[in-house]
């Protein structure tokens, strides 16, 4: 186990939250740290035969991260890569998962938290000294007492520079660096539900920001992100992020750049270092056997930034197909054997290149892009794209449900090199609804009912080619 000096002074902010617990002690009227003196409200006792501090006092101008469950009763402390808990009455804490047991327990005097001194100067590397006369405890870190005279120590020039932390979208986050940069392990925090992420010896570039707070209303997973310098010596920069119940994350690393995604944590891929078995190619006139769960990926076409075509109405493209797919979500996750994906679910823009690797991430079964089309005032008609052999078949089903649902000309199945659909491995094919640029298509789409059909028919499209009943 590592010894860490002073880490398990800073508890106190979130201990004063415990009931507080009557005992008799032998109160000691003086407390010192390196030589001076701090004053409290609560002095340092006796109780039990063990020597108590208020860990309140000691913890000031230290800069440990706290965090306390309510629901446990349990102060979890953070500084880098090591976590203390200590939960209240309880004899037994936490360093980095390992048991540690205490003389007495976290004790409670008018709101003051008290620990045992013995586990402060056994557990991280403080000395201490009881003086009986003068009712005295001195604590001392060995690096403030050196045995001989030494130059100031230089803080260590950083070794990365943080130039961009962007929420791009789609439940992903992308930090992008110069020079060497590691991130340390990252820590899984509760109330609220978070990932912590520290990189040592790293600072912001003159360009960033060094501290931020993004509130994401337009991810299922990702719901805050906060970074600041957390600390000078060394420079070390924490990323924390807010995350939903039940949100998992794949990280990727590359030359100048860390990728955060996430994503259900039933999605998350498995340990990269086990073997997995190639993805199995489908013949597009056998889809897999319906005893399987399938992984169905909707893409609602552009958003954000880019609203796609304006329809004669004055609505944009992005808003019809964030509608239809939203339909179709409602619909699909009362099904048993489909899984359903969003590369968006608001008004995000998420690249092209983004879509495709979400899906290939995900080893989808079947991939459907949601889009409405847009020419001359009399063009009119819905069409359905596909571009590998593998997705043929399913571009016949899909169209088939698609023209039923839209009632207008039916312009056929055609093969183009759509992006979403060229680059995906899996079947895959693009739907254009309606011409917006059509005012009778274009009245039609952003009808509510409409939308609903069209939801409700590729739906049914999808249970076809999947052979789902």
């Amino acid at each position: 186990m590592k010894k860490f000096v002073s880490m398990f002074l800073f508890m106190s902010v979130f201990f004063t939250m415990f009931a507080t617990v009557g005992q008799a002690a032998e109160v000691i009227p003086k407390l010192f740290l390196n030589g001076q003196q701090l004053k409290s409200a609560v002095n340092p006792q006796i109780i039990n035969s063990s020597t108590v501090v208020p860990v309140r006092t000691i913890s000031e101008g230290l800069g440990f991260q706290i965090d306390w469950d309510s629901k446990t009763k349990t102060v979890t402390v953070i500084h880098g890569g090591n976590v203390i808990k200590l939960k209240e009455n309880d004899k037994t804490a936490l360093v980095n998962d390992q048991k540690v047991q205490l003389d007495t327990p976290t004790t409670i005097i008018k709101g003051t938290t008290l620990v045992p001194l013995r586990f402060v100067g056994e557990q991280y590397g403080l000395k201490f000294e009881y003086k009986a006369a003068e009712k005295e405890v001195h604590m001392y870190q060995e690096s403030t007492v050196p045995t001989e005279p030494t130059e100031p120590a230089q803080p260590a020039e950083p070794t990365g520079s943080i130039t961009e932390v962007a929420y791009n979208g789609n439940s992903s986050l992308t930090v992008k660096y110069d020079g060497v940069m590691k991130a340390n392990k990252p820590l899984l925090l509760e109330n609220p539900k978070r990932v912590v992420f520290d990189f040592p010896n790293t600072a912001f570039a003159t360009v960033l920001t060094g501290q931020a707070e993004v509130n994401v209303t337009d991810s299922t997973y990702l719901q805050k992100i906060r970074y600041s310098l957390f600390s000078s010596t060394p420079a070390t920069v924490r990323l924390v992020l807010e995350i939903s119940e039940n949100t998992g994350y794949v990280l990727t690393e590359d030359l100048g750049k860390f990728e955060l995604t996430f994503m259900s944590l039933t999605d998350v891929p498995t340990d990269p270092s086990i073997p997995v078995e190639p993805p199995v190619v489908v013949n597009p006139e056998n889809p897999p056997s319906s005893n399987d769960v399938y992984d169905v990926v909707i893409d609602p076409g552009h958003g954000g930034s880019d609203p796609g075509a304006k329809s004669v109405l004055g609505k944009w493209e992005k808003e019809f197909n964030l509608n239809v797919a939203l339909k179709m979500k409602a619909l699909l996750e009362k099904e048993t054997k489909i899984k359903v994906h969003f590369t968006r679910t608001g008004d995000t823009y998420p690249t092209l290149d983004d879509r495709v690797k979400f899906a290939e991430n995900l080893k989808a079964d079947l991939f459907l892009s949601i889009h409405a089309n847009s020419g001359g005032s009399t063009a009119s008609g819905t069409e359905t794209y596909y571009y590998r052999d593998n997705s043929k078949a399913l571009a016949g089903v899909i169209h088939k449900h698609l023209i039923a649902a839209t009632g207008l000309k039916d312009r056929g199945v055609k093969k183009e090199a759509y992006k979403v659909i060229k680059q995906t491995t899996m079947p895959a094919v693009l739907i254009e609804a309606g011409f917006l640029s059509n005012t009778s298509d274009a009245k039609m789409l952003f009808d509510d009912a409409a939308q609903s059909r069209i939801a409700a028919e590729l739906v049914a499209g999808i249970k076809e080619y999947l052979k789902v009943k």
